[in-house]
């Protein structure tokens, strides 16, 4: 993962769609981002310190997330298919919360003539029961820890065992959003945005230096520079409506004012 910074929030004057900018915190590359109107000024009011007298739908997710003992601990721009961007929000539950009646099992599947071996995970949580898909598995400070994926929903959980309590308890939780309404929240929050190098490869551009217009680079060849994956011909004629937005945007101003 990459990570993020918003650089400003445009408005294309051809059909006055609103499209966020993010930049690399380290390097000069961009990921602009399409999204509505309502969630642009969700953005921008929290960037610009403009108060408002009630809350909005952002700061009620936020103050709604913050009593229930969770912090934005991350939002990540995780993926971009058919012209739409995904993205998640990773929750950090506040000293964890418990979970009973764990257990780990194995299946085993023939998935053409190769045997694949995949690891579960259940648990009881309040009054839900989950089995999910482990993903990852590690040990760290002297706790183990599972990643699991509750597959209906595509939401992550992080999982610890305390081997000195003997207890298992939830850590993290990641929760699919759209990417307007996570960095609506990361503002808030100020968390940390990133974005899967995947993302970066399929719809990352460049400024030309002296024109000061988007450069994507080598994407006819379904190719990228550095060492990020090649883009298939199939993705790319799927992605054709976000270059053609791409193309109508007028970035030469980036250094010279900012939304």
């Amino acid at each position: 993962m990459i990570e993020m910074v918003i650089d400003s929030i445009r408005v294309n004057m051809v059909n006055y769609q609103r499209v966020v900018i993010l930049k690399e915190k380290d390097a000069e590359r961009y990921l602009p981002i399409w999204i509505g109107p309502a969630e642009a000024d969700a953005i921008r009011i929290k960037l610009q310190g403009v108060t408002v007298p009630r809350p909005l739908t952002h700061d009620l997710l936020q103050s709604v997330i913050n009593s229930l003992g969770a912090t934005v601990n991350s939002i990540i721009v995780s993926d971009l298919k058919s012209d739409t961007f995904y993205a998640k929000i990773s929750l950090e539950l506040d000293g964890g919360q418990l979970v009973s009646q764990v257990k780990e099992d194995v299946e085993k599947r023939l998935e053409g003539h190769i045997e694949q071996e995949y690891k579960w995970v259940s648990f009881l949580w309040g009054d839900t029961r989950y089995r999910l898909q482990v993903i990852r598995e590690w040990e760290e400070s002297g706790r183990r820890f599972l990643e699991a994926l509750k597959q209906d929903d595509n939401c992550i959980f992080e999982l610890c065992y305390d081997e000195k309590e003997g207890v298992w308890f939830i850590t993290k939780r990641q929760v699919d959003s759209r990417p307007s309404d996570a960095l609506a929240l990361a503002v808030r929050e100020e968390a940390p945005i990133y974005a899967e190098e995947a993302v970066l490869d399929k719809a990352g551009i460049f400024l030309d230096k002296e024109s000061g217009k988007p450069i994507i680079r080598e994407r006819e060849a379904g190719k990228t520079e550095g060492k990020g994956k090649e883009v298939s011909e199939e993705e790319l004629k799927k992605m054709s409506a976000f270059y053609d937005f791409i193309n109508t945007l007028d970035l030469d101003d980036f250094d010279k004012s900012k939304s």
